[in-house]
């Protein structure tokens, strides 16, 4: 009785042993990898691994064997006897199947192996505006207990096998991240990298005054300007207009592209991703460049506009005197959302400001010193970008041709004047008079004299008379 129990004992603690050993595994892992299956039984150097219940590699005495239809034998190998793990290398999706490690007809492990791939369409490389789709293969439906999610920069994306990305522009580039968990705790992050190219992150509007040199940029986020191109994208053509005239056209030397005219640009060796352009005497308005670029059969037209922003001040008086409205305008032909304008008067706090993105500001001021400055400027946060100014010359308040206290000082000065020349006139004629009559006395005087020396003291009464 006593070595009954005793062998019921032993039977159900094997049974157990073996119960505990013949656990089942989940794992999933991507195309191309390399994944070890976990046995987790020491043997004497005996082992057999089945896939799908058929052979794939055994090891009897010290000798290696594999099943009648395996294909690139090297892939699969038991590294060691102390665990006999199975390790496959260079992982296919054919891969995939339910794989046991036993020994002797007793099943040690069971694993099963899911392979997926996550495919790319059109290309990990695009050019803006194009389509991304991200897939993974096979789909979540499709594995039991998987669950799937597309992460990029560790937002959430899409809770499904397939990713869609319309319209792609250069901030959809970066690292999307396939997230896979199986229910018995077995996961797999898949990234895959996007690249987009186009146009860099740059200035879309430059501010100059009058007609300073500016330089319009066209920054790319690939090397565009080297003899070395990059493998997924090229160069077809290009040109930069103004007002509807090509001013430049973009040519292509040994696989790098470049302005014909060379003054026009900078260095490639130090700048390779930029097609800026410098402009000598620039106009106000909107320079824009056209590219076209290809990737395989791929080709896409990319534009841009640069606007160059002057400002302009003015007054609406040409007749400013003391304590009148005067209205004072400023504009500016562009402007960055994030700017605006603001009018201060110099040697003053005195400050106005319009609103962000607003590219007009009118304002109207009491004129009370004999000379106002005021000053336009475009601010973006505390930095001035441009600024123009405008002086008020005070005339006086009497000079103006509409004050009638003008007319009456003039209609004065008219009637005193004319008083002043007619005394004037008045004065002359009496003192020529005056000097007449002294005249005549004095030749009265003589003639007397003489006449009377000549008759001895005595004039004729002849003379007399003529006299």
């Amino acid at each position: 009785m006593m070595e009954k129990l005793c062998g019921i004992c032993l039977t159900f603690f094997y049974v157990q042993i073996c119960l505990s050993l013949a656990s089942n595994d989940e794992v999933i892992t991507e195309v191309g990898k390399k994944v070890c299956l976990p046995c987790g039984k020491e043997t004497n150097g005996d082992i057999e691994w089945f896939r799908n219940e058929r052979v794939l590699m055994k090891y009897t005495k010290g000798n290696k064997y594999y099943g009648p239809k395996v294909e690139d034998k090297n892939r699969y190998s038991v590294p060691s006897h102390a665990t006999n793990d199975l390790t496959v290398t260079n992982v296919r999706t054919e891969d995939s199947g339910t794989y046991t490690c036993q020994h002797g007809g007793s099943v040690f492990r069971t694993v099963k192996l899911f392979v997926v791939q996550v495919s790319i369409r059109p290309s990990p490389s695009l050019l803006p505006s194009e389509d991304l789709v991200l897939e993974l293969t096979p789909s979540s439906s499709s594995v039991p207990g998987l669950r799937v999610s597309w992460e990029k920069d560790g937002r959430v994306k899409s809770d499904d096998s397939e990713l869609k990305v319309y319209n792609v522009q250069l901030n959809n580039s970066g690292d999307y991240v396939c997230r896979l968990k199986m229910d018995g705790g077995s996961g797999l992050d898949i990234t895959r990298h996007i690249n987009i190219f186009g146009f860099h992150d740059s200035p879309s509007i430059v501010y100059t005054t009058g007609t300073n040199p500016v330089t319009v940029p066209w920054i790319f986020n690939f090397n565009i300007r080297s003899k070395l191109l990059s493998s997924d994208v090229h160069v077809v053509e290009g040109s930069i207009s103004y007002s509807s005239q090509i001013l430049n056209q973009l040519h292509m030397t040994e696989g790098a592209a470049g302005w014909a005219a060379k003054s026009h640009s900078k260095d490639a060796s130090v700048t390779p991703n930029d097609l800026s352009v410098y402009l000598l005497n620039p106009k106000s308005g909107d320079y824009q460049m056209e590219i076209l670029l290809k990737i395989g059969d791929r080709m896409k037209n990319l534009t841009r506009k640069v606007c160059v922003a002057s400002l302009t001040v003015s007054d609406s008086r040409s007749d400013i005197i003391l304590d009148t409205q005067v209205p004072l305008q400023c504009r500016v032909n562009c402007i960055d959302t994030n700017a605006k304008l603001c009018w201060n008067q110099r040697n003053t706090s005195h400050g106005i400001c319009g609103q962000q993105g607003q590219s007009s500001l009118d304002i109207v001021t009491a004129v009370n010193e004999s000379e106002a400055i005021w000053t336009c400027s475009v601010l973006k946060g505390k930095e001035r970008l441009i600024s123009a100014t405008v002086t008020l010359a005070v005339e006086s308040d009497f000079l103006v041709l509409s004050n009638s206290m003008l007319w009456v000082a003039v209609g004065v000065g008219i009637v005193i004047l004319l008083l002043i020349v007619v005394i004037i006139t008045l004065v002359i004629a009496r003192n020529r008079r005056v000097r007449r009559a002294r005249h005549r006395a004095w030749l009265l005087q003589n003639l007397h004299q003489q006449r009377k020396c000549e008759c001895k003291g005595f004039a004729p009464q002849r003379l007399r008379e003529k006299i």
